[in-house]
């Protein structure tokens, strides 16, 4: 959950999906609907979706003896090493090694975003980090600085220097317990690292849904099981070309990683073509919604037009 998201957004989706998937076995025998409402708004859903596909492999492999004293039920073979959680569905380089050091006592490294501005800044690293050269360095210093002892705590302490005090913008140097060593730091060079090369322009897109009414019911449109917003219910698509008198009743502007999106809602017959886009098609009440995982774009436009307060 924290993966792409802020700390404060992801606590009360954790402590909800521990309370709903307590274990393996719970999240592996949940339906998948069930999972995507549960992450619906934490966005990047394919992060639930390999989850819920996780928890049915390593359910599906051979169990554990149970321990002495622990009753007759054989555990989860839950992974250990990072060779085998690179196995999992959803699990990088990165992942791997912050379960087998933190979970397992593993002494293996990690870099993530903060752990790669950290070292940057301490060693004066001046590559783009973004690249494969680059992030090789990286991990091989991370590997020659972890200690054999604890390395969890060591890896933690890492990703949290950045975190808290080594931060993107305005880094907290005069506190820093590396600011003596910090290369960054002594040159002031902490706005100029890490490097992380051009960024893209972002991309502008827009978006046309449709609002077509049945009675006390809307359409809406399932996403395929592949790709952006995989299983996801929306308002269906139109072609993007209608006149600037047709005015659309909501207009809802977010973005996705560097996509600028604009998405207009247009009331229309329920005799307008619709773009499928392989997806199913359901007529649904305002409580029947609830229940659906939608994405935060299109349930924010409802909730402007005010059906949700039906």
């Amino acid at each position: 959950m924290l993966q792409q998201t802020r700390v404060e957004t992801v606590v009360p989706y954790y402590r909800r999906w521990l309370r709903a998937f307590p274990t393996i076995q719970a999240l592996a025998g949940s339906p998948f609907d069930r999972v995507l409402k549960l992450w619906e708004g934490l966005g990047y859903y394919n992060r639930a979706r390999n989850l819920h596909r996780a928890a049915k492999i390593i359910l599906g492999s051979r169990p554990r003896a149970p321990k002495p004293g622990q009753g007759r039920t054989a555990e989860p073979a839950v992974p250990t090493t990072v060779e085998e959680l690179l196995l999992l569905p959803g699990i990088g380089r990165y992942t791997a090694g912050a379960i087998a050091s933190i979970a397992f006592d593993q002494v293996v490294p990690l870099v993530d975003g903060n752990v790669a501005r950290v070292l940057a800044r301490i060693f004066g690293i001046r590559s783009d980090v973004t690249k494969p050269a680059t992030q090789k360095s990286l991990w091989s210093l991370a590997a020659n600085l972890l200690p054999t002892g604890d390395p969890g705590t060591f890896n933690q302490a890492l990703m949290e220097l950045g975190a808290l005090l080594c931060t993107p913008q305005n880094p907290c140097c005069s506190v820093c317990p590396m600011n003596l060593v910090c290369v960054a730091n002594a040159k002031g060079q902490q706005d100029q690292l890490p490097n992380r090369g051009v960024k893209p322009p972002p991309r502008l897109v827009v978006q046309d849904a449709a609002l077509i009414r049945r009675g006390n019911r809307i359409l809406l449109r399932r996403r395929s099981a592949d790709g952006l917003l995989a299983g996801l219910w929306e308002l269906p698509s139109i072609e993007s070309n209608r006149s600037r008198s047709h005015r659309p009743l909501v207009t809802i502007r977010h973005t996705i990683t560097n996509h600028r999106i604009t998405l207009r809602v247009f009331e229309c017959e329920p005799t307008s073509k619709i773009t499928r886009l392989n997806g199913a098609l359901r007529w649904v009440t305002s409580k029947e919604l609830m229940k659906l995982a939608m994405p935060a774009a299109h349930r924010r436009a409802l909730e402007k037009i005010g059906h949700f307060r039906q």
